[in-house]
């Protein structure tokens, strides 16, 4: 499981660096919260390489947003921005996106390395 400690080890970024461990577990609640509502899946109980990048990928994303310039983009209605390394979408739509096109991407790879074929079957019974 990803942790505030094992976050900053991970990340580079300075908002990440710089934050407070309740605000890096914060980061860390929403991140999993957004991977569940993009995946079909429910959240792996022991996480791989390949999930625990996406997950401090998104991480660094929402801490990178959460700053005065996202604050004053939100209440212009703004909804992407690209800021030359980083380009994310800025709200999360369940199914579609996690607000963080390189992280979708990611846990679309994840998830076609966990099911054979690369679709996820619903079975009614």
């Amino acid at each position: 499981m990803l942790t505030p400690i094992l976050l900053k080890e991970r990340s580079r970024v300075s908002a990440v660096q710089e934050a407070q461990e309740d605000l890096l577990q914060q980061y860390i609640d929403d991140a999993v919260t957004r991977i569940e509502l993009f995946l079909p899946v429910p959240f792996p109980e022991t996480v791989d390489r390949q999930m625990l990048l996406a997950w401090v990928k998104l991480a660094e994303g929402l801490a990178l947003q959460d700053d005065e310039a996202h604050l004053t983009a939100i209440a212009r209605g703004y909804t992407a921005e690209n800021d030359g390394a980083w380009s994310y979408t800025r709200q999360a739509v369940e199914g579609k996106t996690t607000g963080n096109p390189d992280v979708d991407n990611m846990l679309r790879l994840w998830l076609k390395k966990q099911t054979p074929t690369g679709n996820v079957r619903a079975m009614v019974l």
